[in-house]
């Protein structure tokens, strides 16, 4: 079945629909003609220049970020400025571009904050921001019997993928039980994980004096990276992507990409 950007835009709005998203975001179509046959989708947390490269070596059409490459109107469009060259580039060779941002990041159901919850095996999970299950920003819930601040540690490393952590307000011998998490800059919600009395807030981009909030509590907190705590997900957005694409009976491609990095490394 021959399939349109439209379609594609329709689809992801299925999954995050783009109404949800905070009113400071910019989600939906940021480039591209809805009337253009489409067949090939990347998906990636940012356009890079890696990206942009990948996309255009093998063929996509369209790019799926979680990011949007547009946050603040352009002035000027050229190839001397980061996003400029990108913007040039997404439109000379007719590449499309779509994000999907504070609409995923609420999407409960098999958002990011479930998967977590899933691969810690808690329990009682519900929404760190909101009483509203189908829309709210992070998890919270706790696991089945307490364990200690090393071994939960370890377990978050291994689902990470992570070799260190940033902690704070941490000990290895301290008991956890409730835990919240919030994927990408998920700072600001820190009260409402210490209103829900969590042991252990897991989130990424913590800035000194932000985690300076837990000093005096027994809350510890765990900076595991904002690409870090997001670039796991991107399996699953990918799987939901897959399965409307099934249902539709569309005939499309998609494919996570691999040449994306975290903006930092560790020496």
């Amino acid at each position: 079945m021959i399939t349109s950007l439209a379609k594609v835009l329709k689809l992801v709005d299925q999954i995050a629909p783009f109404s949800s998203a905070e009113n400071w975001d910019n989600v939906g179509l940021l480039i591209g003609n809805p009337n253009r046959e489409v067949d090939r989708i990347l998906i990636a947390l940012d356009l890079t220049e890696e990206v942009f490269e990948e996309a255009l070596e093998e063929g996509f059409d369209t790019v799926i970020t979680h990011h949007p490459l547009l946050f603040s109107p352009l002035k000027q469009i050229t190839t001397e400025t980061h996003i400029g060259k990108l913007v040039t580039g997404l439109i000379e060779n007719k590449i499309n571009l779509i994000a999907a941002h504070t609409n995923l990041d609420k999407r409960f159901d098999r958002g990011f904050g479930m998967e977590f919850a899933n691969a810690l095996q808690l329990d009682g999970v519900e929404c760190l921001t909101s009483e509203d299950v189908n829309s709210g920003f992070g998890i919270v819930g706790s696991i089945r019997q307490s364990k200690s601040g090393a071994a939960i540690l370890a377990e978050i490393k291994e689902i990470f993928n992570l070799s260190v952590v940033k902690v704070s307000n941490f000990k290895e011998d301290m008991t956890i039980r409730k835990i919240a998490f919030a994927n990408g800059s998920g700072i600001d919600f820190l009260e409402d994980a210490m209103i829900k009395k969590v042991d252990l807030y897991i989130t990424g981009d913590v800035k000194y004096h932000d985690a300076q909030a837990l000093n005096g509590t027994q809350i510890a907190l765990f900076d595991i990276g904002h690409y870090e705590s997001e670039k796991p997900y991107l399996d699953v957005f990918k799987e939901l992507i897959d399965e409307h694409i099934q249902t539709q009976g569309y005939d499309l491609f998609t494919k996570i990409s691999e040449s994306e990095k975290s903006q930092f490394h560790y020496l």
